[in-house]
């Protein structure tokens, strides 16, 4: 189903009435920045690749401004060293920069940099990408294999629109990547399948052709390797309703193209939308081969590309055969057209019949939800509380951004999953069951700020022996305390899951001269003045209701949110509400 876009204020977006569940679902956030000219620039194994793209006044499609390549070897090293070295990360920094300021002469308001498996699976991926983003300013973010493979479906999907408009039903994109292959089955309005292995083609190069010596075994072997892990994923594609078109897409199988055109006879046919045949494809595979094997390099690859293409051949024939295509269509686009298509979607640049694809995170959320049997009711009212507290004190309590709020909005649907596993201890399971769910239109890092609110709804204060914690870095400790101080709060407003709270004000009020000085749009006050002020909580009621259970849970909770801020919070009920208000 479609989850529609939020309204500015709240994140309550359209109500959509779903045939699974009598409940109807509230509450999404599409709050993404972005222009009508962005950069994406894709973080590879092997290359990284920028592209530039201005979006159209009609909402229709996107021009692509400028295309930058450049090899990075170096990041090769991590697949099997599972770490960026120096040589390496100051590389791929000068590279960056360089990308960046091209970026920006053609125009570009925002940057972003996305990293895959290289990055992903290396210990110190996650400090590389602070550095890159305190030295360099821009947006670099990890990405899950699930979710580089919903944004390359997205990058295909915008490129049905053009070359392949005449495609229908159902499709299914295998992309060869350096560390990992992606398989997606989908059509235009869904995805039914969708799993990353770990098949890259310069990961097998490493592991199978170590320095750089090919053998009859090494080849048979690496067959063996491809078939094995790809022979469950035949299973089910097909109990997903399989498919009826194969696409493939990156650097390996446009390589392959290029060589193909030319064994035809057409080497300036144009490369999107070209088709491979099985039996050339192996004709491709034994020249591949025989070339490896002599030592030789194969002629019409790029030196960039010919150490890794006769792995990335054999995953491709190995593919064809697990799913039994005999022909596969050539697509130009893959993920970073995909992180363009997903921003330009998120604010509202893009339209192209495009548009249930707009919102995936609130719909990654409310799934996650429904898969662990969650109450959709509760989460919905402790999101809506979290986010009016949330906006109510930006400029008081912090300063922090809209974007922030999406992932309060998604930690406070989700704080209760764990109860899926058992109640003793649910907020762990919480912060176990987020962390490994792929989150969908979530980078790895808004994941893990995610699991770790949600952890901190209840129990101890973070403590450096808690993975929830010790994997933060300063700014994102600071973002979970804070964040998790509103869902303690917004959590205890529905201690009875009744939802009997239909709104709340925020009253700042100080016992001295600071109360006549207090500005809601500045900046948080110093720590004396905290001390000084009072955060009143004005709750109305839903009509024949009480909140004598919500009121003792707050007075159960609050500490942590009072000694965090440094204030004393109060609640204050409607007039005429028949209830006695605990001393």
């Amino acid at each position: 189903m479609t989850v529609q876009p939020n309204t500015p204020k709240t994140g309550a977006g359209q109500e959509t009435p779903t045939s699974e569940r009598q409940t109807e679902r509230k509450n999404s956030w599409v709050k993404v920045k972005g222009g009508p000219v962005i950069a994406v620039i894709d973080m590879g194994t092997n290359s990284f690749h920028m592209i530039v793209c201005q979006a159209s006044p009609d909402k229709d499609h996107f021009e692509v401004l400028a295309k930058v390549k450049e090899a990075v070897p170096f990041f090769r090293r991590s697949l099997t060293a599972h770490y960026i070295d120096e040589p390496a990360m100051r590389a791929a920094s000068r590279i960056l920069r360089d990308m960046i300021k091209k970026a920006k002469e053609r125009g570009a308001s925002t940057v972003v940099a996305v990293a895959t498996s290289a990055v992903r699976e290396s210990k110190n991926g996650e400090e590389c990408l602070r550095r890159i983003r305190q030295e360099l300013k821009v947006d670099a973010r990890m990405v899950s294999g699930k979710e580089e493979a919903r944004l390359i479906y997205l990058g295909v999907l915008s490129n049905l629109n053009s070359s392949r408009a005449k495609l229908k039903g159902r499709f299914c994109i295998v992309d060869i990547g350096g560390g990992s292959t992606e398989l997606i089955v989908g059509d235009r309005g869904h995805i039914y399948f969708a799993e990353s292995y770990k098949l890259g083609a310069a990961r097998l190069t490493q592991r199978f052709f170590k320095r750089g010596i090919v053998t009859r075994e090494s080849i048979r072997e690496l067959h063996d390797e491809v078939k094995g892990v790809l022979r469950p994923s035949s299973n089910g594609i097909t109990n997903s309703g399989g498919f009826e078109t194969l696409i493939g897409t990156s650097g390996t199988i446009q390589a392959l193209a290029k060589l193909d055109r030319v064994s035809c006879g057409t080497p300036h046919a144009e490369l999107d939308g070209w088709i491979i045949d099985i039996d050339r494809l192996k004709e491709l595979l034994i020249y591949l081969e025989n070339a490896a094997l002599k030592g030789e390099k194969p002629k019409g690859v790029s030196a960039d590309r010919n150490e890794t293409v006769l792995a990335g051949s054999i995953v491709l024939l190995e593919t064809m055969r697990s799913l039994n295509v005999k022909q596969l269509s050539v697509c130009g686009a893959a993920l970073r057209e995909g992180v363009v298509v997903d921003r330009f979607l998120q604010t509202g640049w893009l339209e192209a019949g495009m548009t249930v694809h707009r919102d995936p995170r609130s719909k990654s959320v409310h799934n996650l939800l429904e898969k662990y049997e969650g109450s959709l009711e509760h989460a919905q009212q402790v999101a809506f509380l979290s986010q009016l507290l949330f906006t109510q004190t930006r400029g008081i309590l912090h300063n922090h951004s809209e974007e922030l709020g999406h992932l309060l909005w998604s930690a406070s649907m989700l704080h209760d999953v764990g109860m899926f596993i058992g109640r003793n201890g649910h907020h762990k399971h919480s912060f176990y069951l987020i962390k490994n769910a792929g989150l969908l239109g979530h980078s790895e890092e808004e994941v893990a700020l995610i699991a770790s609110i949600a952890r901190y709804h209840r129990g101890s204060e973070p403590k450096v022996t808690h993975e929830a914690w010790y994997n933060l870095d300063l700014e994102g400790r600071k973002t979970v305390y804070d964040l998790a101080s509103f869902l303690r709060i917004a959590e205890a407003l529905d201690r009875s899951h009744k939802q009997v709270i239909k709104d709340l004000r925020v009253i700042v009020s100080a016992s001295d001269a600071a109360a006549t000085s207090t500005n809601i749009s500045a900046a948080p006050a110093s720590k004396e003045n905290q001390n000084a002020r009072t955060l009143n909580l004005f709750l109305n009621l839903h009509d024949n209701t009480h909140c004598q259970s919500e009121i003792w849970a707050l007075n159960e909770k609050k500490a942590f949110f009072e000694d965090h801020f440094q204030v004393k919070l109060e609640v204050l009920v409607e007039a005429g509400v028949a209830m006695a208000l605990p001393d």
